[in-house]
């Protein structure tokens, strides 16, 4: 029963008959992934909700388990996923990497220092190339060739002190969200016109996510250092994770404390489809916390 079984010891509360329903979605789960493309649209049209109840999953399966999976994997409770979107997913976490995670947290320094840095400075010295840090494109355009002229492309791109620059380009490589990609086809009708470009900036509504490092006093121990919310009436229809910092880069960790001496367990704590939460001050957050949430999953946060 792919992760179900591979995540057995950490799942005390869930029965073992709750977990033997899990059969029905992974018979449906290779007869939509093994079928025709008919098949899967079939099942693109339905909602995983309606998937679970065709296939019986339980209840408390449900509940504890896969919303929990989905909306720290999609971001979103099944009534609002694709069952052929879920199927994907439970395929890849269930059957065909059943002890991967799909986060890595470096060993030392942040992402930013010891990742996008020092790519950064190799590309500038070996390419000799211009990266220009904290400035975003705001306008793509182009000239229509002539018979006797060559296709001119040009962006415009804002800096961090707002000044508005324009450059000459030879070719343009989009990594943009949906708002991203909205806010500049707003600006780029050369683009918009063609329907690749405008469906994409139709995404422009993202999922709302909210993040919350704390710093602790005591060393709080975990059975693992990556951890899921399960069924918490504080989330609010969130799905929540937390991560042990401290256990993750334990050779470390006066970086995690910003060169002071350590005094505890450092967590990332993060909540995804977050609307109901964003309303909340950063103190209401850390009480839910370290008040509701954290002692209710581990007793020792208490």
């Amino acid at each position: 029963l792919g992760q179900v079984l591979a995540t057995f010891p950490l799942f005390e509360r869930l029965p073992l008959q709750d977990r033997a329903s899990m059969v029905g979605l992974l018979l449906a789960t290779v007869d939509c992934i093994g079928n025709d493309a008919s098949v899967q649209e079939k099942y693109d049209r339905m909602s995983a909700q309606d998937l679970f109840i065709l296939f019986g999953l339980s209840e408390r399966l449900v509940e504890d388990f896969i919303k929990p999976t989905l909306l720290v994997g999609l971001f979103k409770p099944p009534e609002e996923l694709s069952a052929l979107v879920v199927m994907e997913l439970l395929y890849y976490y269930a059957l065909a990497h059943q002890d991967s995670f799909d986060v890595r947290w470096i060993k030392n320094g942040t992402v930013s220092d010891s990742l996008i840095l020092p790519l950064a400075t190799h590309l500038q010295e070996q390419y000799n190339l211009n990266v220009k840090g904290g400035s975003f494109v705001s306008k793509i355009s182009y000239d229509s060739p002539s018979s006797d002229t060559k296709k001119t492309t040009t962006i415009e791109y804002k800096s961090l002190n707002g000044d508005v620059s324009s450059m000459d380009v030879d070719g343009v490589v989009l990594a943009l969200n949906g708002k991203g990609m909205s806010a500049v086809m707003k600006n780029s009708p050369d683009l918009a016109q063609y329907p690749t470009f405008s469906k994409a900036a139709s995404m422009a509504n993202g999922v709302d996510v909210i993040s919350v490092r704390l710093w602790l006093d005591r060393y709080i121990p975990t059975r693992t250092p990556a951890n899921v919310f399960s069924r918490f009436d504080a989330l609010r229809g969130s799905g929540g994770t937390f991560f042990m910092l401290d256990q993750f880069q334990a050779e470390h960790q006066e970086e995690l404390w910003g060169g002071d001496a350590p005094q505890g367990s450092v967590l990332a704590c993060d909540f995804y489809n977050a609307g109901a939460l964003l309303s909340l001050s950063d103190d209401a957050l850390c009480d839910i916390l370290m008040k509701e949430l954290l002692p209710a999953a581990i007793p020792e946060f208490a």
